[in-house]
């Protein structure tokens, strides 16, 4: 919900990934659902997933300077259409995308369909929902001079719990990926604004402009695995995440049944 000239609430806080299969939320039919996807295991298939492809993304695709970023492109947009394919009990030429105002993709045809898509290092991660969300994954990269953007992005607080933090890194992606999943759900992007934004575990008032005017929003951190972190922000306050646990990927088989279909 969003609201003018107020404050909103902002809940940040931390889940573990559960390796059992099945729910993400405390709910048998979650209206909020994450896919993992080991980008690796699909470069074999990126011919095959080129073809759900429309000519525009085709395009956008070849535009890649390299191969790597052109078949995570692929991997990734195709299976965001195959997802909502099945979702939707529709055939995958059915699925297309357009830009909203703040240059977020919808669905048109069904504007109350709601997803994000994050990826670095060899994973990426789509989030589906039934509210605006955003998802974050950040690869932990030991060369990275995080330190450099501290003051630009962090207040005082984040500021000493990366520093008193066991690993200082760690810590930092930890709040850098809730920030960007905020951002990323509100359509509000990187700005000077940042670094209002709290994301230390707990509860926050903060005004509502920060937010672009949503009443209230959930940021959970996730660990993917030992080298990547990542963060689901959530623009409800009445979802109760317990475990995340990611939703089983779309089957070749499936691929191939909704590509003849």
């Amino acid at each position: 919900m969003r609201i003018k000239n107020s404050e909103s609430t902002l809940f940040c806080g931390s889940s573990e990934v559960s390796d059992k299969s099945g729910v993400f939320l405390n709910n048998a039919d979650p209206n909020i659902k994450l896919f993992k996807i080991e980008l690796p295991q699909y470069y074999d298939l990126v011919d095959v997933l080129l073809k759900i492809l429309t000519p525009d993304e085709v395009q956008r695709a070849h535009r890649y300077h390299h191969l790597k970023d052109s078949n995570r492109f692929i991997i990734c947009r195709s299976f965001l259409k195959i997802i909502i394919a099945q979702q939707k009990d529709l055939e995958i030429s059915q699925v297309y995308f357009e830009k909203s105002d703040n240059h977020k993709p919808y669905f048109p045809l069904d504007k109350g369909l709601f997803f994000n898509v994050s990826h670095a290092g060899n994973f990426a991660i789509i989030a589906i929902g039934d509210c605006e969300l955003g998802v974050d994954v950040e690869y932990i990269n030991p060369q990275f001079e995080y330190k450099d953007i501290l003051p630009t992005v962090f207040n005082t607080e984040e500021l000493n719990f990366i520093r008193d933090s066991e690993v200082n890194r760690h810590a930092f992606y930890k709040l850098w990926t809730r920030k960007e999943a905020i951002v990323k759900a509100t359509g509000k992007g990187i700005d000077e604004d940042l670094i209002k934004i709290p994301v230390t575990n707990g509860f926050h008032n903060i005004s509502s402009s920060l937010v672009c005017d949503f009443e209230n929003l959930r940021v959970i951190s996730f660990k993917l695995n030992a080298n990547h972190l990542g963060a689901i922000a959530i623009t409800r306050d009445d979802v109760e995440i317990d475990k995340i646990s990611f939703q089983t990927n779309p089957t070749l088989n499936e691929i191939e049944a909704l590509m003849h279909s």
